[in-house]
C-alpha cells in the first residue's frame, strides 16, 4: 500500500481511526505512546513523529497556548530548511524500515504542506469535529491551558484546519478522504468498508469492530446551538462548513455563515462566554471547568507523588552504592594488608 498518514486537531477522533487502520493489518510504529484516561483504547502515536512535530511548532510558531506545547494560536507563514525535509525523509525511512506504512499525529496537520511534498504518494485520512465539540472534549480532559486561555482551543483549532484546508484544496480527490466524526463514527461499519476500499487493503472483522458508536460522547443536547456558532466565530466556522465539502459520507455545500447580529465583544474568551450565555450551555460548561481544574490538581499531585517515589529510589540507590563503595575500600585494604 502507499504510506499513509492519519491526522486532524487533537480531540477529532484521529485515536479510533487510527485503531480501525491498525485493525485492516496496516503497522503505524512500534514506539507508540501508551493509553491514558483520554484515550483508554491508545493514542498510536509514532514518539519519532511527535517529537519532530513538537520541534517544527517550537520554531515556526511564537505564539501559542499556554501550558501547551501543541497549540499555536496564530497562523504563520511557514518556509521549511532542507534541513527541514532531510529530517522528515530520515524519519519516515526509519519508520518503513522497521514495516512501518502509516502514522497517526494531529501534529501532522500543521505540515501537511511538508508531508505532501517529502511522500507526494502518500493517501491522507483526514478527521474534522465541530470547534465547540472539540472544546468541551479538551475541557473533559482537563487541559491546564483552559484554565488560563478558556478559547484558546477554538484558536487552535483554527489554525490546525486552516492548514488542512489550504492542503487538501488543491490535491487530487483520490489522495485524501475526510470525514466529520460525529456523523462518521455513527455509522462506523460503513466508514471502515470506504477506509478500506481507500486504502486498498481487505476489510477484517478486526476493523470493524474497532469503533464502537456507544462510547463516543456525540452530544445531541446541544447539537441545535451550534448553528449560531458561526455569529460569534465566523473563521472557525467558516473553515469547518468549507471541510465539510469534503466529507466522504455527507458532503455539504459550502454557504457562508450568517453575520447577522454580530457580536461586539472582541475579546475570543469573552464571545465563547456569550455563546455558551446565549445558547443555555454556561453552567454546564463552568461546572466542567471546575472539574476540569480538579482532574488538573490531581494530574498535578499525582506527578509530584510519583516523583517523590522516584527520589526515594534515587536515594535508597545512592545509599546502596555508597555502602557497596565502603565494602570493595576494606576488602581492597584487607588484600593490601595480605600482601
Amino acid at each position: 500500500m502507499s504510506p499513509a498518514l492519519l491526522t486532524g486537531m487533537h480531540r477529532s477522533g484521529t485515536s479510533a481511526l487510527a485503531r480501525m487502520i491498525r485493525g485492516l493489518g496496516v503497522d503505524i510504529g512500534s514506539n507508540l505512546l501508551p493509553a491514558a484516561g483520554g484515550n483508554l483504547f491508545g493514542h498510536f502515536e509514532e514518539t519519532a513523529f511527535i517529537q519532530f512535530h513538537d520541534k517544527l511548532i517550537a520554531r515556526l510558531f511564537p505564539k501559542r497556548a499556554s501550558f501547551c506545547e501543541w497549540l499555536p494560536l496564530a497562523n504563520a507563514e511557514i518556509a521549511y530548511t532542507d534541513a527541514d525535509r532531510a529530517e522528515a525523509r530520515s524519519i519516515w525511512d526509519a519508520h518503513a524500515a522497521q514495516s512501518g506504512r502509516a502514522w497517526k499525529d494531529p501534529r501532522t496537520s500543521l505540515f501537511l504542506d511538508l508531508w505532501t511534498e517529502i511522500l507526494p504518494e502518500a493517501k491522507l485520512v483526514i478527521t474534522v469535529r465541530h470547534p465547540y465539540q472539540v472544546h468541551r472534549s479538551l475541557l473533559r480532559r482537563g487541559e491546564p491551558f483552559l484554565h488560563v486561555d478558556y478559547s484558546a482551543s477554538i484558536l487552535g483549532w483554527t489554525v490546525y484546519n486552516q492548514r488542512i484546508l489550504q492542503v487538501i484544496s488543491a490535491l487530487p480527490k483520490d489522495r485524501f478522504i475526510l470525514v466529520e466524526v460525529d456523523l462518521a463514527f455513527r455509522q462506523s461499519h460503513k466508514l471502515t468498508e470506504f477506509l478500506a476500499h481507500f486504502l486498498d487493503l481487505p476489510l477484517t472483522e478486526k476493523a470493524l469492530a474497532s469503533i464502537d458508536p456507544a462510547s463516543f460522547h456525540f452530544e445531541d443536547d446541544y447539537r441545535e446551538a451550534l448553528q449560531h456558532f458561526g455569529i460569534l466565530f465566523p473563521e472557525a466556522e467558516t473553515t469547518y462548513r468549507q471541510l465539510r465539502q469534503f466529507d466522504l459520507l455527507d458532503p455539504l455545500p459550502f454557504v457562508p455563515p450568517s453575520s447577522e447580529a454580530a457580536s461586539s465583544i472582541r475579546s475570543a474568551d469573552g464571545r465563547l462566554i456569550e455563546f455558551e450565555e446565549s445558547s443555555g450551555l454556561r453552567e454546564q460548561a463552568k461546572r466542567m471547568l471546575v472539574r476540569s481544574i480538579t482532574v488538573d490538581r490531581q494530574r498535578t499531585a499525582n506527578f509530584y507523588q510519583h516523583l517523590g517515589k522516584v527520589n526515594e529510589e534515587r536515594d535508597r540507590l545512592v545509599d546502596d552504592l555508597s555502602q557497596l563503595n565502603s565494602l570493595l575500600k576494606r576488602k581492597l585494604s584487607e588484600l593490601e594488608n595480605k600482601t
